[in-house]
């Protein structure tokens, strides 16, 4: 039996598993992952090359290998590469802390090696202070750019670097403090990189870059109370902690101000979204929401709506409420080319899709996905209001006009053709995505309610959620129940407030509630039954 065993190669539970045997699919995957993993170790070379070169050659006159041994050389290498691989591992840490998103390795290399170089170019003068060394700049830098966990993991490998530099001309009567420095610059980059988190006014970078650079000052000044035994009034002015703290201030000044003019060319150079550049696109005076207002005021005012629900689901759960906010802005604006199609915008005429086909009205409606991406790219929005258009339908089907062409032929014919009446989706990716839909969803289907009671309208809101999940919509967005649990609760009182109750004042007459079936044929939550098979 053990001979038998052996020859298997494998153990009897493991032959029972289908994980090893590799599809076409499994291996094409495999190899872009090999490709990828391959590209990262080429840069993350070139990457601890060009570092070491930075911190060992210390002037522009001297030859690089003249004057340090290869030993020397070897050495440096040595520490570079172990900076750099503890870095990986603490990337590798943070991913299974659930953080998703990957590290860019060609835009940290960039800034890494920017910021290095600016370094170099600084430390050519002795006299000159290192807490002119630009690690404000880099700390605002790097929180706009990258997520906070990976801004300060950058920022800890190009400060550990940095202080290989310093280190390395201390022979030239550099004035300074290695273990010193090194912790005053991470404190005062901490501070910048916190600091623009979320951030919505140019006002707010410059307090920023002054609170950064106070607290370098502060750092410093505290790393070296010694120092300050033998101060005098005599020797105020001369004394050399001092003269770094003051740098140190004018420093994180100095990075708010250059911040605040290079936003807007960082933001397209990176093709970040920060939030400025939100608030901004958030303004309804802007040219193209002013013309939809104009064009389509029914699709405008939903999306007003839209966007109010989308902003308080979002900040229940800890998601970004402002690009939800912005995303349902612009969600509908492909509704600007044909406005008379939807019926928010028909104003009490005639319905032209009763003398339309299905189909035609399908084209028709799905069609707005299409012209509204092309509208945004027109636009140069960014790629998440972009993303944010075809997602809020995801791939749910145009339910009113399926039902009204399931009404004219047979059941056979009407499963075949269901498929053709869905939206192109994809479906959403991403949290804002999901509660985008869904706050798409309950408005347009809210306007049914005949007497909008709070117990009503949670129920209404309950069936929208469980239809988007059960029609597997929400997937790909990892929303959570417990996320849309918060997301119902907010939607609820979003909605109970904006269907509040008034006092009828003397001599007013009754107005009739809309009835059911006057809902937007064009919405996937059309009341119209789905009917099952």
């Amino acid at each position: 039996m053990a001979t038998v065993r052996g020859r298997a190669g494998r153990k009897t539970w493991q032959r029972l598993s289908f994980g090893r045997r590799t599809t076409r699919s499994g291996q094409i995957a495999a190899d872009q992952l090999s490709a990828r993993r391959l590209r990262v170790f080429l840069v993350l070379s070139l990457q601890v090359v060009a570092a070491t070169l930075l911190v060992g050659w210390t002037r522009f006159d001297i030859e690089l290998f003249a004057v340090i041994d290869p030993w020397h050389w070897g050495d440096l290498f040595a520490a570079v590469l172990l900076i750099h691989a503890g870095a990986l591992l603490m990337s590798r840490a943070q991913r299974v802390q659930r953080h998703k998103t990957p590290l860019q390795i060609g835009r940290c290399f960039l800034l890494i090696h920017g910021f290095l170089l600016a370094n170099w170019v600084i430390l050519q003068q002795p006299e000159v202070s290192v807490m002119l060394l630009p690690v404000p700049l880099l700390g605002m830098v790097l929180g706009f750019l990258l997520p906070i966990r990976r801004a300060v993991l950058v920022s800890m490998v190009a400060i550990a670097l940095t202080t290989l530099m310093v280190s390395e001309r201390l022979d030239l009567n550099l004035e300074a403090h290695p273990v010193a420095m090194s912790v005053a610059m991470f404190l005062g980059s901490l501070v910048a990189i916190q600091g623009v988190q979320r951030v919505r006014s140019r006002t707010r970078i410059l307090t920023v870059g002054f609170l950064s650079g106070l607290t370098m000052a502060v750092a410093t000044l505290l790393l070296h109370t010694a120092e300050f035994q033998q101060l005098t009034l005599a020797n105020f002015s001369s004394n050399i902690w001092l003269k770094d703290a003051t740098w140190g201030l004018i420093n994180g000044i100095a990075a708010g101000v250059l911040i605040t003019s290079a936003l807007p060319f960082l933001e397209k150079w990176f093709d970040v979204l920060t939030e400025i550049r939100l608030m901004e696109l958030s303004d309804t005076h802007r040219p193209l929401l002013n013309e939809f207002s104009l064009l389509a005021p029914g699709s405008f005012q939903h999306s007003l709506m839209v966007g109010q629900l989308a902003e308080e689901a979002a900040s229940s759960i800890g998601a970004n409420g402002l690009l939800c906010r912005v995303g349902a802005l612009y969600h509908d604006i492909g509704k600007m080319m044909k406005p008379g199609y939807f019926v928010e915008n028909m104003q009490g005429g005639d319905n032209i899709h009763d003398r339309l086909s299905p189909e035609m009205s399908r084209l028709i409606i799905i069609a707005h996905v299409k012209d509204g991406m092309r509208i945004a790219e027109e636009e140069h929005l960014p790629s998440p209001i972009v993303d944010m258009i075809p997602m809020h339908h995801g791939t749910s089907v145009v339910e009113f006009f399926f039902q009204k062409r399931a009404q004219q032929v047979d059941e056979q014919e009407a499963d075949r053709t269901r498929e053709a009446f869905r939206y192109p989706g994809p479906k959403p990716t991403f949290r804002e995505a999901g509660i985008l839909m869904l706050a798409d969803g309950v408005e347009a289907s809210s306007r049914t309610l005949s007497d909008p009671t709070p117990t009503r309208v949670r129920q209404h809101v309950k069936n929208i959620i469980q239809a988007r999940s059960l029609e597997e919509q929400l997937d790909e967005c990892e929303l959570t129940m417990s996320d849309l649990h918060r997301i119902e609760d907010a939607f609820v009182r979003v909605l109970s407030a904006i269907h509040h109750g008034r006092v009828k004042y003397p001599g007013e007459e009754e107005i009739s509630s809309p009835a059911v079936g006057t809902t937007d044929p064009t919405s996937p939550d059309s009341p119209v039954a789905t009917r099952r098979s």
